[in-house]
């Protein structure tokens, strides 16, 4: 009778941390590209066109081009592991820890 249990309270778990992460990583993804119109905005100023490049490139798009250049460099290995549900749902824990802080650094920036 332990195993079921154990069982329910990890799916519990996942599909908690996946009610979370979704909205947290959308509005991640949408909000991370408006650097691109802080950076058009203020173009003549050097540090808030650096700062707003740093955002850009901390966003979603410069997480996604990473993971994806990641994955390009691993490409020949010989074989691929397959990842649990467990990792994959706590790989989404910590993405939506980082857009989070991300977020909050930014409304902060976007404030000034």
């Amino acid at each position: 009778m332990q195993q079921p249990t154990r069982l329910l309270q990890s799916n519990l778990t996942q599909v908690v941390v996946w009610c979370v992460a979704t909205p947290v990583l959308t509005g991640w993804f949408l909000i991370s590209l408006l650097p691109v119109a802080s950076l058009i905005g203020n173009w003549g100023d050097p540090l808030a066109a650096l700062i707003a490049l740093a955002f850009l490139g901390t966003g979603a798009v410069g997480v996604l081009a990473g993971a994806v250049g990641y994955r390009l460099l691993l490409w020949k290995q010989p074989s691929m592991q397959i990842v649990s549900s467990e990792t994959r749902t706590r790989r989404a824990l910590w993405l939506s820890i980082y857009a989070s802080i991300w977020l909050v650094l930014y409304g902060l920036y976007a404030m000034n």
